[in-house]
């Protein structure tokens, strides 16, 4: 399994290359200079000539360290090179059990004892001391363990004809203290590694290296991006992992873990002492040739191939023209720089016979091992890492000289402010933000509706492609089945081209806000035909709103990835993926209607036009009648004689409404009352509930005096209430908060009920739904309007005044198949989030509250908007003509990375590409060639070579359309 590689340091790696640099002066001559590539100043050619110049310095050197390890030019020779080659590490530890011994291990504890002898000598009685020493009773268990290891190599499957390269087998004695740290055989998976990319770079006719970088290939995007670049990294990971696996069999998993295991009782180490493992491939030094170096003038006296001493394959680079490869080392200087590599091993081979047991001997760690891995550590950490760092290094170049160019690391800001500059500057119509104001000729503005940035510092509103449409034609709102509401007014298509660069995100926002003493209803949903707009939100702005409404995006598949997936399909599955894309691409596109609500309460109460224009408190009053009671509008329109003077309708319309608030009021007095007297009722209740209970003189004392009970069976009088004695009144003191506690609960409840009822007790309940307050106007139409006027907007794009709207994404999808480049345009489809925003001023003198509004006020929200548009349409059958359709095509330009990765990795520039779908996509919003949509020859010009297909064909459409 691969490993994650960690991320290229830049300037660890110039600093261990500047090390290097020192040991290099030995190699070279005196006067030679040699620098990092990024110090020198080059073409862009020297780049390949310095990637080829590095890949074939790594192939030798690989080859050099793999010799080491047995694979020498004889076997190299015996490969069969019509199919793979891979390299084996097997290895084994068997373990048999032998005996097991009791040792006895002195203690550091001794004890004395003294004993007298007589004697009859001369000398008398005499005395002498023994001293004893304690001993440990320590079993022992003594293991034959046996290790062996092998190097092989075998072509395609036939792993039983491989050729053992290198081996070895050992044996020692462990001997282990506890039955319970018995070794157990081992056999270790054997770790492959496939050699076939390194061979195919070796001509082992002449052994000479044969890398390449194909810079004709439309894979090759940039040195260090191309396929052969990427084989050689995929190679050099797999061989620093194979090298790192070996390594660790070898050292942890069988030299340590051995070492760990053996306890003997008495002291007996191992007979190969292992503590120099971990520091043996910093005993040797071996010089690393792997550095991306050129020189400001570089010696290419001899640029032959030529073969070292110490290494059997010769150093060969691609030829490239003088200016790519003067200041990049000659073939003499890095074949110096191989030499000295070579060098270096075979030293370090020869100090580590020198100074570890022998091959033939019985330790478990001989030269040999001390030799392999010192050559995969030197693999791993030298060879493979420094060659990888060099092809990133490379590329880091690559950017850092992008950098100093233009000043600063550019994101996807940066381009999108050249982008707008661009735009502005070579097209015609160009580009304008999404902020309109709503108003009507000769008016002041009631509000403004934009789409913008969310998570930008400043007000940002996105720019779109803008056209006016389907002049003098309606459009449509059901709000429910049985109403459909006809709107007039103007019609804009807008297409909003958005780009991505990797996984970053931008987010927006609709904004909707309205002026002092204005209002408008926000509609928002998507065009399900070409006429009618599905509505899924509606919100009534008004007094200075704010309203912020999240929008989703989501990306569909590009035309090409779309029919790529499709290809192999069967024809009923490609069928329904054609009809279920259709759908999707007709649901992207998105529609926000305004519906402006002064002039159409002119018309729906027979006002003349801007009759409401200074009546700011009767406008209130009229949508307080419509949305909240929902009073029928013959109730409160002018229906005299129609030659009146405006100010005689206007006072006509006034009195009206004042009837209908006065009744209002009324109903809400008397349901007020009412629920007075009923709260009055329950706490003379809750007083006789307490008499029952003996309780109402307790209450009577603790309380305020008691109301005046109603008139009935059910009345106290006063005297009754004060013929208790003073006893019973003492013994009760303790319980009259409880009872009061009881009263005012019952008086809040009864409160809370009564208010409750008396708002929409009247009659004009806000529950009622659009359907039923539709079925009780007198004027109620089923008349669906198409019927009268037929149908509308079935003309192509071209055609401004007959566009549908459901086939713009179709027809953009089907230009883009077609375009000769591979755009990566995606239709994306524009949603509403399920939590808003409103900025609102309780009164004018209140400052701004936020709120949030979720999915359940959003949906009261939508009902209130619709019992008002219901209103203003006589439930449909009166058409709204203040009122504008905005409906907005979306698509996004994706890049798979960020802006310096796109333009340095891929070797894209996405100026170039955004140009390419800016024009094919303003073409098809405009419904006009994307010649026309170039303001300057010039730049016509310049364009002709990017999209030489597309502006000819259009060219020569265009000359035959004129014969």
């Amino acid at each position: 399994m691969m490993r994650s590689q960690p991320a290229f340091q830049r300037l660890e790696f110039e600093k261990k290359v500047n090390d290097a640099l020192k040991s290099i002066e030995r190699v070279l001559e005196i006067e030679r200079r040699p620098q990092l590539a990024g110090d020198v100043e080059h073409t862009f050619g020297s780049k390949y000539a310095l990637v080829d110049m590095t890949s074939n310095v790594a192939v030798i050197s690989y080859a050099n360290v793999l010799e080491k390890m047995g694979l020498n030019s004889t076997v190299l020779k015996s490969l069969d090179k019509t199919q793979a080659t891979t390299l084996r590490f097997d290895a084994s530890l068997k373990c048999k059990f032998e005996k097991e011994v009791v040792v006895d291990v002195p203690m550091n504890r001794s004890f004395e004892e003294e004993t007298k002898t007589k004697s009859s000598g001369i000398f008398g009685n005499s005395e002498s001391t023994r001293v004893s020493k304690a001993v440990q009773h320590i079993t022992e268990f003594h293991y034959n363990v046996e290790t062996s290891w092998s190097l092989s190599v075998y072509s395609g499957s036939l792993v039983k004809d491989k050729q053992v390269i290198k081996s070895r087998a050992s044996s020692a004695n462990i001997i282990t203290q506890s039955k319970d740290r018995i070794p157990v055989d081992i056999y270790f998976p054997p770790h492959d590694l496939s050699l076939t990319w390194l061979l195919k770079q070796i001509d082992t006719n002449h052994f000479t290296s044969q890398f390449k970088v194909d810079i004709e290939d439309e894979e090759t995007k940039t040195p260090r991006r191309n396929k052969a670049v990427d084989e050689a990294i995929d190679f050099s990971r797999q061989l620093s992992t194979w090298s790192d696996d070996v390594n660790s069999i070898l050292v942890d998993r069988i030299a340590k873990k051995l070492s760990d295991i053996h306890n003997p009782a008495l002291t007996k180490p191992l007979e190969c002492s292992l503590d120099r493992l971990d520091t043996i491939h910093q005993e040797h030094f071996i010089f690393n040739p792997i550095l991306p170096l050129m020189e400001e003038e570089s010696d290419h006296q001899s640029n032959s191939d030529e073969t070292l001493d110490n290494s059997t394959i010769a150093l060969r680079c691609g030829r490239f023209s003088d200016e790519d490869a003067k200041k990049i080392l000659s073939i003499r200087d890095m074949s110096k720089l191989l030499h000295q590599h070579a060098q270096n091993l075979e030293k370090a081979m020869i100090a580590i016979s020198d100074s570890f047991p022998s091959e033939e001997s019985n330790s478990i760690f001989s030269c040999v091992e001390f030799a392999l891995v010192v050559l995969t550590q030197h693999i791993k950490t030298g060879l493979c890492e420094n060659y990888i760092d060099s092809m990133d290094y490379v590329e880091s170049m690559m950017e850092a000289q992008l950098i100093a160019a233009v000043g600063k690391r550019l994101n996807s800001d940066d381009l999108d402010a050249y982008i707008k500059f661009n735009n502005a500057r070579i097209l015609s119509p160009t580009p304008k933000p999404f902020s309109h104001a709503i108003s009507r000729p000769n008016h002041t503005p009631v509000g403004l509706l934009s789409i913008e940035r969310a998570d930008s510092t400043k007000t940002e509103s996105i720019y779109s492609h803008s056209r006016y449409v389907n002049v003098g034609s309606q459009f449509h709102i059901p709000l429910n089945a049985a109403t459909l509401v006809e709107l007039e007014g103007n019609q804009v298509l807008h297409g909003w081209l958005q780009h991505r660069f990797g996984h970053e995100t931008a987010n927006h926002n609709i904004v909707a806000r309205a002026r002092q003493f204005s209002a408008f209803v926000l509609i928002l949903g998507r065009m399900t035909a070409p006429t009618t707009l599905e509505p899924q939100h509606a919100t009534i702005v008004q007094n200075k709103d704010e309203v912020l409404i999240p929008l989703l995006v989501s990306e569909l598949p590009t035309a090409k990835e779309f029919k790529d997936a499709i290809k192999s399909l069967s024809p009923k599955q490609q069928q329904f993926a054609r009809a279920f894309r259709s759908m999707q691409l007709a649901s992207s596109v998105f529609g926000v209607a305004i519906v402006q609500i002064k002039p159409q309460l002119e018309s729906l109460l027979g006002l003349p036009p801007d009759s409401l224009d200074k009546e700011m408190k009767l406008t209130q009053d009229l949508m307080t009648l419509f949305v909240e009671f929902q009073v029928p509008s013959d109730l409160i329109s002018y229906n005299g004689d129609m030659r009146s003077a405006a100010e005689d309708k206007v006072f006509r319309v006034k009195e009206n409404v004042k009837a209908v608030m006065d009744v209002i009021d009324g109903e809400k007095e008397k349901q007020l009352k009412a629920a007075q007297l009923k709260t009055e009722m329950a706490v003379e209740s809750a007083f006789q509930t307490a008499l029952a209970d003996g309780e109402c003189e307790s209450a009577y004392y603790m309380s305020s005096p008691c109301p005046a009970p109603a008139p009935g069976r059910g009345a106290i009088s006063s005297r009754r209430l004060m013929k208790s004695s003073g006893a019973p009144m003492m013994a009760m003191a303790a319980s009259p908060p409880m009872v009061m506690d009881m009263i005012d609960m019952n008086m809040a409840s009864m409160t809370a009920e009564s208010s409750k009822k008396s708002r929409f007790g009247s009659g004009y309940a806000s529950q009622q739904s659009p359907v039923d307050s539709a079925a009780t106007d007198s004027n109620f139409n089923l008349q669906h309007p198409s019927a009268k006027s037929g149908t509308v907007g079935q003309g192509n794009l071209g055609d401004a005044n007959a566009v549908d709207f459901t086939m713009v994404p179709k027809i953009l999808d089907d230009v883009i198949e077609k375009s000769e480049k591979n755009t990566s345009l995606r239709s994306t489809v524009l949603k509403t989030s399920n939590s808003w925003v409103r900025n609102r001023q309780e009164n004018i003198l209140a400052p701004f509250k936020s709120q949030r509004l979720n999915l359940s006020d959003i949906k009261d929200e939508k009902n209130k908007a619709f019992d008002l548009l219901d209103a203003l349409s006589r439930s449909g059958s009166l058409p709204i003509k203040s009122s504008e359709l905005h409906v907005v095509v979306a698509v996004t330009h994706c890049f798979e990375k960020d802006v310096m990765n796109t333009v340095v990795r891929n070797d894209i520039d996405p100026i170039e590409q955004i140009e390419i779908s800016t024009l094919l996509f303003a073409s098809t919003i405009h419904g006009v060639p994307a010649r026309q949509l170039i303001k300057d020859e010039s730049e016509l010009n310049r364009l002709e070579g990017s999209l030489p297909l597309l502006l000819k064909q259009e060219q020569e459409d265009g000359v035959k359309a004129s014969d």
